[in-house]
């Protein structure tokens, strides 16, 4: 499976605020519409379209802790978080979240990075699953209610 991982472009706005995840998983990951509205005012912040082909199916928003200026003291400085990753229903299970998160792993790579963090609302068995087979481990730490995992990149 191949995709794209492109910065989201003026013109990627409108079709990303209309894709959206199967009504169980809302609880799970914000609209696209709330990324879309936050991610100016979170530094260090970094939204892509995930594209497979000339058909855009999710997004990913990454945060590079190193520009994060408002990190809690625990926060590891020298790592990326995966803040949002969302396929659209209509593009699930076709491999692209997968594929999505192997460029972000070369994207952090080539940041010069290793550690990937992310965080699961509890209950949310899938995510949690899928990034165990990713190599995330859980930490024990809790960030607003959501456990936190952890990927070290070799």
């Amino acid at each position: 499976m191949s995709v794209v991982l492109q910065p989201v472009r003026r013109e990627d706005v409108r079709p990303l605020i209309k894709l959206e995840v199967a009504r169980e998983q809302a609880a799970f990951v914000a609209p696209n519409a709330v990324t879309l509205a936050q991610a100016p005012y979170e530094t260090g912040a970094y939204v892509f379209g995930i594209w497979a082909g000339t058909t855009l199916v999710g997004l990913l928003a990454a945060v590079d802790n190193r520009d994060y200026q408002f990190a809690e003291p625990e926060d590891d400085p020298n790592s990326v978080f995966l803040w949002r990753l969302m396929i659209g229903r209509d593009h699930q299970g076709h491999g692209y979240g997968r594929a999505a998160m192997l460029r972000m792993f070369d994207w952090v790579k080539d940041r010069g990075l290793q550690k990937v963090f992310t965080s699961v609302v509890e209950g949310n068995n899938s995510a949690s699953g899928f990034y165990t087979s990713l190599g995330f481990n859980f930490t024990g730490r809790l960030l607003d209610s959501e456990a936190e995992m952890l990927l070290v990149l070799k």
